[in-house]
């Protein structure tokens, strides 16, 4: 709701620095070809708290040795970063880029809140079209179809996700 008050073209925290900056301001959720990218920030700064504490809670469990090692062996920061940051935090990094796919492809309440239930023609995410076609439209066939549809591209990148993370078989 922060963000909705961010945006409002009126009184929205955006378009007074904007307006201060002698910058011409914006209709940001009222204009579909700016509506996603308002729905993105405010997303990825809901979701950001969460995903910091995963990866931060993964980076403190690499034993510190690993990079006194590396760094002994001459290694600079980007081969540090390379040969044991990404290794040993591999299943994290693929864990949470399943969950991001999943949670990005589930989004409804930012696009929602934010245009007032309207949404904006042209941009919208697929849940919050299954629910304009349930209860906007009436038209549950296709909600349904759609939800089915969404149901298999994320069974398909889970079961993608399964593979991947499987150990190597020796």
């Amino acid at each position: 709701m922060l963000f909705q008050y961010f945006y409002n073209p009126q009184y929205g925290l955006f378009d007074d620095i904007l307006h201060t900056l002698h910058l011409p301001t914006s209709t940001w959720l009222q204009s579909p070809s700016m509506a996603m990218f308002c729905v993105v920030v405010a997303s990825t700064w809901m979701n950001m708290g969460s995903a910091i504490l995963i990866y931060l809670a993964a980076l403190q469990g690499i034993p510190g040795e690993l990079y006194e090692a590396a760094e002994l062996d001459g290694a600079g920061i980007l081969r540090r970063i390379w040969h044991v940051t990404i290794p040993q935090t591999r299943l994290i990094l693929s864990l949470m880029l399943l969950l991001q796919i999943v949670a990005t492809m589930q989004v409804f309440v930012e696009p929602f809140i934010l245009t007032g239930g309207q949404g904006v023609n042209g941009s919208t995410t697929i849940v919050y079209l299954i629910y304009q076609y349930a209860f906007n439209f009436q038209n549950y066939g296709a909600a349904s179809a759609l939800g089915v549809v969404l149901l298999l591209v994320l069974a398909v990148f889970s079961a993608l996700y399964v593979r991947l993370s499987r150990p190597a078989e020796q």
